[in-house]
């Protein structure tokens, strides 16, 4: 019945726990005389990879070919697809026309904020009785390297590829990641978001144990399934979604580096450009010690910024190593007029920090993950 771990191949798997025979749990019966099929649904461990897992595969035809669940119906379902949307395109610099490719995206959903957006969109959505807005292009299909094959051929290379709460379902996971390396353009982004195993535990939600369910992933078995593929995790992310979701994004493995010395420099073009030749006093936002390497990195010294100011009294009446810059208390800035420049060296804190001083017609630059300007405080 079992094969081996689908992440490391190890045949060393232990059964764990289980919740006996079960139907599948989103193939609803049309009469109350329909007979249904169950499946052992018995969680086993890789005492390899450390990867939980389920020892039954069932068809992915009898799954998923007639589908009941769509996330239209939710409105924190839409909601959190619109804040997602918004926050993958700002974090990925996604342009109108760039190819955005949403696995398994169901009734599209998520698509049509990209959309919106002059985006381009292919939904690859195997379930024939989900309707699809017509505006969304449609690629009736599992997911693998002949559809990538298939996409690209039309559509192109794809920035970003998603599938949210459709990666754990994934049985092959080299053949799908395969597929993805086909898909996926040199500097795009695949974005992953499923059941967080450490909710699932903590807060004995075993109801998300079922078949769809294949894979119920940690940190080390997915830094595992990657580290001999073309690509590499580049970050982990949460959200309360569902229960609790883990995020993953990765990205090309030779690119990452590259790429954030590029962003680097981009960085400290952007604030360059924008802050010399001096036309309006500029006041720093925190005394910490990241602010002190992006100065002297950017050299923004005390011939650009005025001064810093930093809650912390310690820091008072210093000087930042390096660039010279005085720094003082926060009521300081008070005193500015409107149409002062405010740096946000302290960026982790900068909803904090604009919401504070909001109202006082300051323009805002956030210079992390990449500059950002904020005119008269609106966007707080």
């Amino acid at each position: 019945m079992f094969r081996r771990c689908r992440v490391c191949g190890s045949f060393n798997l232990k059964k764990i726990f289980s919740l006996g025979g079960q139907p599948l749990a989103n193939k609803l019966k049309k009469t109350i005389e329909e007979k249904v099929k169950t499946y052992p649904l018995d969680l086993y461990s890789c005492q390899h990879c450390t990867l939980l897992q389920l020892g039954k595969v069932v068809s992915k035809e009898e799954m998923y070919e007639e589908y009941f669940y769509i996330p239209s119906v939710s409105k924190t379902g839409l909601e959190h697809f619109e804040k997602l949307s918004r926050r993958l395109i700002f974090e990925l610099d996604l342009k109108k026309g760039d190819l955005v490719v949403d696995i398994g995206g169901n009734d599209g959903s998520l698509l049509k904020f990209f959309q919106k957006k002059g985006m381009k969109v292919v939904n690859v959505e195997p379930a024939k009785n989900i309707k699809i807005p017509s505006n969304i292009l449609v690629y009736r299909h599992y997911f693998d390297q002949q559809a990538a094959k298939d996409i690209v051929k039309i559509q192109g290379k794809a920035k970003l590829v998603t599938g949210t709460n459709v990666f754990a379902h994934v049985d092959n996971l080299q053949g799908f990641l395969k597929g993805l390396d086909i898909l996926l353009d040199d500097d795009g982004v695949f974005f992953a978001q499923f059941p967080d195993v450490r909710n699932l535990l903590a807060q004995n939600q075993f109801d998300t144990i079922y078949h769809e369910h294949l894979s119920y992933f940690t940190y080390e078995p997915l830094h595992h399934l990657f580290a001999n593929t073309p690509f590499e995790l580049w970050q982990i992310t949460s959200d309360n979604i569902h229960g609790g979701s883990m995020q993953i994004w990765v990205r090309r493995r030779q690119k990452l580096l590259e790429q954030f010395i590029k962003n680097v420099d981009e960085i400290r073009f952007n604030l360059r450009e924008y802050l010399t030749p001096k036309v309006t006093r500029i006041i720093g936002f925190g005394a910490a010690a990241k602010g002190t390497v992006l100065l002297n990195y950017c050299g923004l010294d005390n011939t650009v910024i005025d001064y810093i100011v930093d809650g912390t009294p310690y820091k008072q009446g210093k000087f930042v190593p390096g660039v010279n810059i005085p720094i003082y208390p926060e009521s300081k800035l008070l005193q500015e007029k409107k149409g002062t420049i405010v740096l946000i060296l302290a960026w982790n804190f900068k909803e904090e920090i604009m919401e504070k001083l909001k109202g006082r017609g300051f323009t805002f630059i956030v210079p992390i993950p990449k500059v950002q300007i904020y005119e008269n405080s609106n966007s707080g």
